[in-house]
């Protein structure tokens, strides 16, 4: 039988491999967010954010506590997809389930997140919204409504949103010029608030 400083040897070796292990499964993390934000740039929809680990991914991820982080991009990346598509894939149903994707991360993003990145994922929002209201000619009421709403939504969460802010003011423009009530039945036509994508920047580049 192994006496007790022995067992304590043996622990405090297997201790020491682990913090290894772990140590160069929080670099593979932080390689796989700085590669994933490199792809992003290129190509958005190439952009995937995955560390090879050899201890469960989850034990270091949770240790630098990505979720959230991982969360935002993929959320945004799906937006910038979606924003892109129009027309673009090879199918109406593709676009819907692309866009219906990219709204549900967004909503619970804008639910969940800290201040700054739910208005982020408020404003964009508001973009799919706005982009819907005038590819359909500026005649859906609610889809009005939801832009508006979104646009606001996102100010509150975060004051200091300028990319919010200008889309908001921007949105509350065109409908007053042209006699449009969000949630009544407006006639008004026109391009998006701002920049197509504006604000879609990732975390810790513009974010």
């Amino acid at each position: 039988m192994k006496s007790r400083p022995a067992l304590v040897a043996a622990a405090l070796v297997v201790l020491a491999g682990l913090a290894v292990v772990l140590s160069l499964d929080v670099r593979s993390w932080r390689t796989a967010l700085d590669d994933g934000d490199a792809r992003y740039d290129e190509t958005p929809a190439a952009a995937r954010w995955e560390a090879s680990t050899l201890l469960p991914s989850s034990v270091s991820g949770d240790l630098l506590g990505v979720d959230g982080d991982l969360a935002a991009r993929r959320a945004i990346r799906l937006f910038r997809v979606a924003d892109s598509a129009r027309g673009g894939l090879d199918t109406a149903v593709e676009r819907q389930g692309t866009r219906a994707r990219a709204e549900l991360a967004l909503a619970q993003l804008a639910r969940d997140a800290e201040p700054q990145t739910a208005s982020q994922a408020s404003d964009l929002l508001g973009v799919l919204a706005f982009g819907d209201f005038a590819a359909g000619g500026g005649r859906d009421a609610d889809q009005a409504g939801r832009a508006a709403s979104a646009f606001a939504a996102a100010v509150r969460l975060d004051p200091d949103n300028v990319a919010a802010k200008v889309n908001l003011e921007l949105v509350l423009r065109l409908f007053e010029a042209h006699g449009v009530r969000p949630g009544s039945s407006p006639t008004a036509g026109g391009q998006g608030p701002g920049r197509r994508g504006a604000g879609g920047g990732l975390p810790g580049k513009g974010y």
